[in-house]
């Protein structure tokens, strides 16, 4: 196993879905691709060096928290990780915080800010969508991969704590954050609640659907999203999880809808998002960092093509990808993604802007989730839509997958291929509920790891050998 690897691979850079605007957090969406339909890109020649610029210097987003208060996060920590944070150098306590909130450490940047973080150029720092999109892998940046170490919880809970101990109370007495509707931001670290975070704004904007949330939040189906990589955004037909959303430049948009801009500020966004949709385009997958046997990845390729081939596509100099969406009782995996997003909201959203009054319209019902491309798969752990899975290896070991597991900050495991991770039965008793997020319990709701059990079924034990060392080279 590799633990911390630090060296810094081509800058790669990729993310997008949308930039999440709620005061204290941010979500993930889904890519897309056509870059060339005039009447979407609204006469624009698309710029994929421009859309970059947006979305790393361009502030869309209210403001998350004061830029100097970035270094004192610290101050309202529970008191071992504080008494560490307060004996540790700058350089040191620079990496804690970082490590304490899922934070990817920008390339080639002297600014000392976060890669999901920009300026507004009045003193405060606004969240952009390298927050979810922009992750590390075995300690090494690559922006365009799902952050598998994002906790959306504990950064609220801590500004707020921040802001407590400046009034001079107790920062211990605040609770976890949570968002309107009794929502919670997180439910274990490396997942966000992004599905929800859109019902939460349309709540926040729609006085029957709010009384609705307030009176019945059980109607808001919570359960953990795992931040896509970007890179595979142009091989998709529709996007998201479920396939159930066109691929246009304003699809990118709904988490960006948020109650603290007028319309009118959401609408200018569009052009904006013409050229961060092309910036997505043209991502590419990076390379495994880490020593291929090229003769077992042959025999893997081979073994690949009869199980894996027909949902997933083919790989190399003539790739193919059907676009497949699998129904859930084949599949097997947790379904609460599917059931989250209610007919009523489907409708209604196209029925307005952001599906072109109807002209790129939702799916009106999900039976299934996408069978993903697989480039770059071994930078995008952990595996399935909620994240379950740790490892590659896992995935091809349904006996073996652990109930409870728990990552490490940095480690990457090059020979299970995914993250470093400490398997468990049950979760150990914690002190805190941040201490708990670190352990992802697939005994929750919509946390399942259960289904896809096509390897274990269709490969035998060689064979998954071979086709892991296979996947490494996509």
């Amino acid at each position: 196993m590799q633990k911390n690897i630090r060296v810094r691979y081509t800058l790669q850079l990729g993310m997008v879905a949308a930039i999440c605007i709620f005061s204290f957090m941010n979500s993930s969406a889904e890519g897309n691709n056509d870059t060339t339909v005039d009447p979407l890109n609204m006469g624009l020649t698309p710029d994929a060096e421009k859309g970059l610029d947006i979305l790393m210097n361009v502030p869309m987003a209210t403001p998350v928290m004061k830029e100097k208060d970035l270094e004192r996060l610290w101050m309202v920590w529970d008191a071992p990780s504080k008494l560490m944070a307060a004996d540790a150098t700058p350089e040191q306590r620079h990496d804690m915080i970082f490590d304490r909130y899922g934070w990817a450490e920008r390339v080639n940047d002297t600014t000392g800010l976060p890669l999901g973080y920009l300026p507004d150029g009045k003193g405060n720092l606004v969240t952009n969508c390298f927050s979810c999109h922009g992750g590390e892998v075995g300690g090494v940046t690559i922006p365009g991969a799902g952050n598998a170490y994002i906790d959306l919880t504990t950064l609220a809970t801590d500004i707020r704590k921040l802001a407590v101990l400046d009034m001079g109370r107790d920062p211990d007495k605040v609770p976890d954050a949570m968002a309107p509707f009794k929502t919670p931001l997180s439910i274990h670290r490396g997942t966000t609640n992004a599905v929800v975070f859109a019902s939460v704004f349309a709540g926040l904007r729609d006085p029957e659907r709010g009384k609705l949330y307030t009176e019945h939040p059980e109607e808001l189906l919570h359960h953990d999203m795992n931040p896509p990589a970007w890179w595979n955004y142009k091989k998709k037909e529709m996007i998201y999880a479920d396939a159930f959303a066109p691929k246009t430049p304003r699809q990118l948009m709904p988490f960006a809808f948020s109650p603290f801009n007028s319309l009118e500020k959401f609408y200018s966004f569009e052009e904006n998002f013409v050229h961060i949709q092309e910036y997505i385009n043209k991502l590419e997958p990076p390379k495994y960092p880490f020593e291929i046997d090229s003769a077992l990845a042959k025999k893997g390729q081979i073994a690949f093509d009869r199980v894996c081939s027909e949902c997933h596509g083919t790989y190399g100099k003539n790739p193919t990808f059907p676009n497949k969406v699998i129904k859930i009782d084949k599949i097997g995996t947790d379904s609460r993604r599917l059931e989250s997003i209610y007919l009523k909201d489907r409708e209604a959203t196209n029925a307005g802007w952001l599906q072109y009054f109807g002209e790129y319209p939702v799916l009106l019902e999900s039976k299934g989730y996408l069978a993903q491309p697989l480039d770059g798969i071994w930078a995008t752990a952990p595996y399935f839509h909620n994240g379950s899975v740790p490892t590659l290896y896992h995935l091809f070991n349904i006996d073996e997958r652990p109930a409870v597991w728990k990552r490490s900050d940095n480690g990457y495991d090059n020979v299970r291929v995914g993250l470093e991770a400490e398997s468990f039965d049950s979760v150990p008793e914690t002190n805190t509920d941040r201490e708990r997020r670190l352990y992802y319990d697939t005994s929750v709701v919509g946390s399942s790891n259960q289904g896809h059990t096509f390897p274990d079924d269709e490969l035998d034990e060689d064979e998954k050998i071979a086709v892991l060392e296979y996947l490494k080279t996509l």
